[in-house]
């Protein structure tokens, strides 16, 4: 007997008024949708507030939710949706307008020791990588943060962000090889 409702079961309480039933929704996909956002939006104070934002979209959208797929794949297009819109806002680019370095192959990863030298070095190769993500386009950073951080397949983005998987294919691949391009002297040393 499973002693925990389940997300719809959440969702029609919420639907009836029970603030604690959409509570425990926010407790239990909180990290997954600060992860997601965090990866779309290089500041954490921008994830956090994205994060927020999110919830309160869902609150007031939660009477179109249909139920026919599960609450989390619901939840993360509208997380995803979200944060494209802010991403490609002329604010966000202004401000912060990347990817977290979380989502970047371990490849990138400095092999540097606890010496001064190397954290300066590190420091130095941190700032390189997030600019190169910063000079992604949104929907690039998105299917490489969805891809590298979240696991997703081609097909499994594709849905999320409501495009074809084709185009899935083709911002990831453009992504990956501006990285390289732009990071050939950072990973080499």
């Amino acid at each position: 007997m499973n002693i925990f409702p389940t997300d719809e079961k959440l969702v029609a309480r919420a639907l009836a008024g029970d603030r604690d039933a959409f509570r425990t929704l926010v407790e239990r996909h909180y990290r997954v949708v600060f992860r997601q956002c965090r990866g779309v939006l290089r500041r954490p104070e921008d994830a956090e507030d994205a994060t927020q934002e999110v919830f309160l979209r869902a609150y007031n959208a939660l009477g179109q939710y249909s139920g026919r797929g599960a609450f989390g794949g619901w939840l993360r297009r509208l997380t995803v949706n979200h944060c494209l819109n802010r991403a490609q806002s002329a604010e966000a680019r202004q401000t912060a307008r990347s990817c977290s370095l979380d989502v970047l192959p371990e490849a990138f990863a400095s092999t540097l020791d606890g010496e001064p030298e190397a954290h300066t070095l590190r420091t130095e190769r941190q700032e390189q990588i997030e600019a190169a993500l910063q000079q992604l386009p949104a929907q690039q950073r998105t299917a490489l943060a969805l891809r590298l951080l979240e696991g997703l397949s081609y097909d499994e983005i594709a849905e999320e962000m409501s495009v074809p998987v084709n185009s899935v294919r083709s911002w990831i691949h453009r992504g990956r090889e501006k990285l390289r391009d732009t990071l050939k002297e950072v990973i080499s040393c």
